[in-house]
């Protein structure tokens, strides 16, 4: 999901038809946001070599009429001038220690181009036009995902074998209809990531799975993501 630029008249637009939906809706709660977690993620294709920039942005969100009240949310950079929508046809959510998460990891800019560093806010918007705000903050990334030094991972012996990271590194396993399944710590020379332990934990992944693998960079800023790879056959003495 690509940004687009923010019009000059975006803002006062906005405000304008928030002071609408409150004077028509002075009786109605708005939604909250609880907390906001973001985070940027280079990713790197093995099959093509291809590298990109995207960004993840979760909230815990509430609303006094229901879940399903919630209609959309913005993540809006104003110096930049950029934002993006988000609509609940295209979010993800989940349920987490009794908390409602919202969220999308797939926001990213004009052709590639890095996201910028800075102040970013996030607007949660009812169906009655309520609203909610809260802020996150990109840093800036000392390398684009073009020049990140990314792990590499190879199906050997059956293993999965990571090399190439001195940081905490997972292993994030999915089904063949690419659904998550599970997340693993990256397996050691001593105590190797076997496959025959992963097809155990499911039968969706008794014949087969792919992977991806996952580092976080908390220095710099930024995770890697290196995928989809495939675990090969199973089947065998």
């Amino acid at each position: 999901m690509s940004a687009r630029a923010l019009p000059k008249a975006f803002l006062s637009a906005a405000a304008c038809a928030l002071a609408l939906a409150l004077a028509v809706s002075c009786t109605s709660k708005p939604p909250v946001i609880s907390r906001v977690y973001a985070r940027v993620i280079y990713t790197q294709d093995p099959s093509t070599g291809v590298r990109s920039e995207s960004l993840g942005v979760y909230l815990v969100a509430t609303d006094p009429d229901g879940i399903e009240n919630l209609d959309a949310f913005y993540v809006i950079n104003d110096d930049a001038e950029l934002f993006w929508k988000v609509d609940k046809a295209s979010w993800v959510s989940a349920i987490a220690e009794g908390e409602t998460w919202i969220g999308t990891a797939s926001l990213a800019m004009p052709g590639s181009a890095p996201l910028p560093a800075g102040e970013y806010r996030v607007v949660l918007e009812a169906a009655g036009g309520e609203t909610d705000e809260s802020t996150f903050t990109v840093s800036a990334r000392p390398v684009p995902a073009a020049g990140a030094g990314y792990p590499s991972a190879k199906v050997e012996e059956g293993a999965i074998k990571v090399a190439g990271s001195t940081l905490p590194t997972e292993v994030w396993v999915y089904g063949k209809d690419d659904a998550f399944a599970s997340a693993y710590p990256a397996g050691t020379a001593a105590r190797p990531l076997l496959l025959k332990t992963i097809a155990a934990s499911s039968p969706a992944l008794a014949d087969g799975f792919t992977f991806r693998v996952f580092v976080w960079n908390e220095l710099d800023g930024y995770g890697m993501l290196v995928g989809p790879l495939k675990s090969g056959s199973l089947s065998g003495p």
